[in-house]
């Protein structure tokens, strides 16, 4: 945290205007580590647990991090300059709201609820006590268990003052019925699940239950979320089945927030069509296994859905002939998400497509087998002009052809062409023509708004891809250094890395193995990077990345070669 010139800077470099105070956190700037770890909040997370040591907000623990930090009377610290000294309660409410916003709900009601009258007030006010966190989620996206004493005090020192107030919750599926059945919450509508079990969820939710009749006369929103667990579609099915049969208010599911991509799916098309039906959904987020499903989704069981984010395992092509050509006038949103080649978007997703008339915003990401290109003009004349109404369009496709004769001299310049008089957001492209005689051919909107991206080659340049956390790499000729200065920083929140190239590197760098790597700063960081796969790659890459002195990975935990 960083105050100075008229402007309060979190740590995160978020700026507020209009606050002078001349100190700093831990010495000048941004407060941080010494291993480069930025702290949001924990100057105030650490007088909660004495013994020296100190926690962020993620639960994470330091030591001796605090050295020119005083405790005072109800344990909150100072901000000591050379001449001056802060106390936390001497910050105007302004400055103390900022704090609280930024430390996290649970946090605040834990570290603050009758410490000191003032803070006791702003920690209880409506604002911060309408969306409970129960959960805590760790640098890698998976989450850490809720500590039973701290849960123990929430739930009846805390809970009692603050139940009426609540709208949403987030909790672990093993502490639901602890938190739900601990007092009535007249107003909760929106409920997260985190480390979801499908199996321990219908449990709960019985015939009769105190939970079901909650879901059933107040949730309106509902998210599951799950670390690297996959279940079986059959369980994951009955699950999606038995929420949307006994949640009669429920308008909005998201089943799709799964941190791994092997994510467990949902069977539609071999069961009755009563399966998964609701009147009242308009928003729904869900992995299906395949094309079949997605158009069960579709059939009119979710007759008013007005918003539909499919993750499509498989779209291949069938022998029964789809005649269905109901207009889908409900549906105002439509994203279609498939990672494996699919060989059938003529005759399987352009029909879906032209069934869409009244969209208002599509997002494909699609990696289509074709004997020729898709790019702006086919858009244009067989899926867009379809769409009167469109006024957002999201895309990335990427054709796979064989390279021939009529396409081996296409360039970038001839697909960027196609897309003069473009009247969505700004389009780029990229294309490759591998010795293997195959031709991939990559179209897609700016800002890349897409989190998983395939087949990256030396020839991509330019552009940050922020919201990319897996990537594959795949090229016939070799990825220098200089390549991979380029990845660190246009993926900036990479977590999961896959490598695929046979070629060994002709412009070695020498190995230089670092004795301490907190000391070293380059451009070639990955500070998310969790999982690293070189199963198809020379072992030139893996010195690349696990020897070279300016590699720097300091959160790896699976590394496959």
């Amino acid at each position: 945290m960083h105050f100075d010139n008229g402007t309060y800077y979190s740590s995160d470099k978020e700026k507020f205007e209009d606050f002078c105070i001349h100190n700093s956190l831990n010495g000048p700037g941004v407060t941080m580590l010494s291993d480069g770890t930025r702290l949001e909040g924990s100057f105030i997370d650490s007088f909660l647990y004495g013994n020296g040591s100190s926690y962020s907000s993620k639960g994470d623990q330091y030591h001796g991090n605090y050295r020119n930090n005083q405790m005072f009377g109800y344990g909150f610290y100072s901000f000591e300059n050379h001449d001056k000294t802060v106390r936390l309660l001497d910050l105007p409410d302004e400055i103390l709201l900022i704090i609280i916003y930024k430390l996290g709900s649970l946090d605040v009601l834990y570290s603050l609820l009758n410490t000191n009258q003032r803070l006791d007030q702003m920690a209880r006010s409506i604002n911060n006590t309408k969306f409970i966190d129960f959960s805590i989620e760790l640098s890698d996206g998976q989450f850490s268990s809720i500590d039973n004493i701290k849960l123990d005090r929430l739930c009846e020192k805390i809970l009692p003052g603050i139940h009426h107030n609540i709208v949403g919750v987030t909790f672990e599926l093993a502490y639901m019925e602890r938190i739900l059945l601990a007092y009535e919450y007249p107003n909760l509508t929106t409920i997260v699940i985190v480390t979801f079990s499908p199996d321990i969820l219908l449990n709960y939710l019985t015939e009769g239950s105190a939970i079901t009749r909650l879901f059933k006369e107040q949730i309106k929103h509902i998210t599951i979320k799950n670390e690297k667990k996959v279940f079986t579609n059959q369980s994951f099915t009955d699950v999606c089945a038995r929420i949307l049969s006994i949640c009669r208010k429920c308008t909005y599911l998201d089943m799709n927030q799964w941190i791994t991509n092997r994510s467990s799916t949902i069977l539609l098309h071999d069961r009755f069509s009563n399966i998964c039906y609701s009147s009242c959904l308009h928003t729904l987020f869900i992995n299906v296994k395949n094309f079949e499903d997605c158009l069960c989704l579709l059939d009119g069981r979710l007759n008013q859905l007005s918003s539909l984010t499919v993750n499509i395992n498989f779209i291949k092509r069938s022998s029964i002939i789809d005649n269905n050509q109901k207009i889908l006038s409900n549906l105002k949103e439509f994203s279609l998400i498939c990672y494996c080649f699919i060989t059938a978007y003529d005759c399987r997703i352009l029909p879906l497509l032209h069934r869409m008339t009244h969209l208002n915003k599509l997002t494909l990401c699609l990696y289509v087998i074709r004997l020729t290109n898709i790019e702006g003009i086919d858009l244009n004349e067989r899926v867009l002009c379809h769409m009167l109404d469109l006024s957002t369009f999201i895309f990335h496709i990427c054709t796979i052809m064989t390279t021939s004769q009529t396409n081996h001299f296409l360039s970038t310049n001839d697909i960027q062409n196609t897309f003069n008089n473009w009247k969505y957001s700004p389009v780029s492209c990229n294309i490759d023509h591998f010795s293997d005689g195959y031709t991939y051919c990559h179209i897609y909107s700016i800002p890349f708004k897409m989190s998983w991206l395939m087949h990256i080659t030396n020839t991509f340049r330019g552009h940050c891809f922020q919201f990319v956390i897996d990537l594959v790499l795949y090229d016939t000729r070799p990825f220098e250094h200089e390549f991979f200065e380029w990845v660190s920083q246009a993926f900036p929140l990479l977590k999961y890395l896959t490598l695929n190239n046979m070629m060994a590197q002709e412009k070695k760098r020498q190995i230089q193995p670092v004795k301490d790597k907190i000391l070293i700063s380059s451009r070639l960081s990955y500070m998310h990077l969790i999982r690293l796969r070189l199963t198809r790659a020379h072992i030139d890459y893996a010195n690349q990345f696990l020897y070279h002195d300016n590699a720097y990975i300091p959160r790896l935990h699976t590394l496959r070669i």
